[in-house]
């Protein structure tokens, strides 16, 4: 990464005697670079130079979840870029933003649903830091309807499941999944799959599908349903005295993995 520092830039500057982007000062520069795509156009200009670089990270060119009460500072999130509740955040969010959620607390969640491609990201460092947990009487947590990702996140449901996939590609990223115990636990399932594989919305050549990588998942009849097209494929688990963490992925079956997907299908099950 190139530095770009003021001294070189005003260098250039007296050489080509053109004005630069790099002459704005840094609210200004913040201000333009906010206006880029996240992913990838955003990620892109953060190897531009060292000062890109620090800008890029800077809180302001991100949506956040901090609930009110623990932000005194808390006055307009159309202002701040900060949303009380993950549904404001995914309501005001472009195609392609990126969500963090604040740590330390517990936010609640019922049927959030995600309808344009979205990242979130759990602000701690680790996933039990930012905890979601969805109370009994709605469906899911998260229903996601178009290609998204989450990371860093614990997700709880009291009844129901964590992640209800109906389109799209979703990637499932070093979270914690968890179906609370209930009598009526028979109904819960941490992962519910209803997509039908190839969709029309889809560009040519893109399916719904769904990537799970070191995620621990517990509690549930099993740890994925699918209820459309798509099966179970490509399973790995670890067993540890702590937990018991997955990768796998739900795409649209070929026939070489016809027997692979039914072996997977009839192993997974949450502990």
């Amino acid at each position: 990464m190139l530095p770009c520092s003021r001294s070189a830039r005003r260098g250039r500057g007296q050489e080509s005697r053109r004005p630069s982007i790099n002459l704005l000062d840094d609210g200004c520069l913040v201000r333009v670079l906010g206006f880029l795509a996240p992913f990838p156009d955003r990620f892109n200009a953060a190897s531009v130079c060292s000062r890109w670089h620090k800008l890029i990270a800077d809180s302001r060119m991100w949506l956040r979840v901090q609930s009110a009460t623990a932000n005194s500072s808390y006055n307009s999130f159309i202002q701040s870029g900060e949303f009380a509740t993950l549904q404001d955040a995914v309501n005001a969010a472009r195609p392609g933003d990126t969500i963090f959620i604040g740590p330390g607390e517990v936010h609640a969640v019922a049927n959030v649903a995600i309808d344009k491609p979205l990242c979130l990201m759990g602000g701690g460092s680790s996933p039990e830091e930012t905890v979601l947990i969805s109370p009994s009487g709605s469906e899911s947590a998260l229903v996601f309807s178009a290609n998204g990702k989450i990371a860093n996140l614990t997700i709880k449901a009291e009844l129901g499941s964590c992640l209800l996939h109906r389109r799209g590609s979703l990637t499932v990223d070093r979270c914690a999944l968890e179906c609370e115990e209930h009598p009526l636990e028979y109904l819960s399932c941490p992962i519910v799959t209803t997509a039908g594989g190839l969709a029309a919305h889809h560009l040519p050549g893109k399916s719904d599908g769904l990537s799970v990588i070191e995620t621990r998942i517990v509690g549930g009849t099993c740890a994925v349903k699918t209820v459309g097209s798509l099966v179970l494929q490509q399973v790995r688990v670890l067993y540890s005295r702590a937990a018991v963490i997955f990768w796998f992925t739900v795409a649209q079956q070929s026939k070489s993995a016809s027997s692979i997907g039914v072996a997977a299908t009839a192993f997974v099950h949450a502990s």
